[in-house]
């Protein structure tokens, strides 16, 4: 069976995501930290969600790349499947209160990071589902996609509509 993806799509999946939310950081730049701007949240912490679900791609990442078992950034306990909104809560609760400068900085070394780990992996562990067994019969490949979902399904509809369709997907504000 032929992968439907190779390494170096994954690789511009990755620089894709950051470069379009790097666009729509540059058109939100001026209002990161407006009150209520996604219900009790501002957009820094909009980002600052994204980049705690990013951290946990990276140590999965990292950790196959390491040969080794992925920690997540959270409270080991936490099943990222069955605790999502009590995770959220912790990212959230981890960083509302951090100036903005330092958001946009963990989040930039968070793709840093990601795309680093990905490049140094072999391509036929990305899409073997058998290869890492803590991923339950997933492709490594899937962390990449569940990542790139998460930001264009989940959030940045909301942000381009936040921003009053200033920005169009993959366009320049």
């Amino acid at each position: 069976m032929e992968p439907r993806q190779t390494k170096a799509q994954l690789l511009d999946t990755v620089r894709t995501v950051r470069a379009d939310l790097e666009r729509l950081i540059a058109a939100g730049e001026d209002r990161l930290k407006e009150p209520n701007a996604f219900g009790p949240w501002t957009f820094a912490d909009v980002i600052a969600h994204l980049t705690g679900w990013r951290w946990f791609s990276v140590a999965r990442m990292e950790a196959a790349r390491d040969g080794t078992v992925p920690v997540p950034p959270w409270p080991s306990h936490l099943d990222p499947d069955e605790a999502v909104d009590e995770i959220n809560e912790l990212i959230y609760e981890a960083n509302r209160n951090r100036p903005a400068d330092e958001v946009l900085r963990d989040s930039r070394e968070s793709f840093d990071r990601l795309e680093a780990a990905l490049a140094a992996i072999p391509e036929d562990d990305l899409f073997d589902p058998t290869r890492f067994p803590w991923l339950n019969g997933w492709p490594l490949a899937a962390v990449i996609d569940g990542m790139a979902n998460h930001f264009y399904e989940e959030h940045a509809p909301d942000i381009r509509a936040w921003l009053g369709g200033a920005v169009a997907e993959g366009g320049t504000p």
